[in-house]
């Protein structure tokens, strides 16, 4: 489901926003944190990183919640949707906070050159500590603004 060029898209610095809906219903958008490709997994799975002081974030991400993650790339507005299933919930390790570092990096430097905001404004945004899930990918579209917005990219539905 992930060639390599969507993997390097995916584990970049694009904005990651986060839909998610709770067992009562309970709509939200939050950020994602970072994201790794589970490698050689060919059930399209991912690990996706969470702001851990999120009570409402942790409150609807939870094993079997649908979930759906937008990825976009500042500079060029290139955008792909991913939509699937929570698989599992916990708490972060060292590669994980390693992995957040990197990711914060790179989108901040992206808003930077992009936007001219400094990264001591973006720094004010990064959490203070995560929580990871690991997601279950079904389908991707296209989100690139123009025409081809909303196509299939890839799908393991039937």
């Amino acid at each position: 489901m992930f060639e390599s060029e969507m993997v390097s898209f995916l584990e970049s610095g694009c904005a990651l926003i986060v839909g998610t809906v709770g067992a009562d219903g309970t709509p939200l958008a939050t950020r994602g944190w970072g994201i790794t490709v589970v490698p050689g997994d060919d059930a399209g799975r991912l690990r996706l990183l969470l702001d851990g002081e999120d009570a409402a974030t942790r409150h609807n991400v939870q094993p079997g919640s649908p979930i759906a993650i937008t990825a976009c790339c500042v500079s060029t507005l290139r955008s792909q949707q991913l939509k699937g299933r929570v698989v599992s919930v916990e708490e972060c390790d060292v590669r994980d906070r390693a992995r957040a570092d990197r990711y914060c990096d790179a989108f901040y430097d992206d808003i930077l050159h992009t936007d001219g905001t400094p990264r001591s404004l973006t720094n004010r945004i990064t959490p203070a500590r995560y929580f990871a899930c690991t997601v279950a990918v079904d389908e991707i579209f296209d989100q690139t603004p123009g025409p081809a917005a909303g196509n299939v990219l890839a799908s393991r539905r039937r």
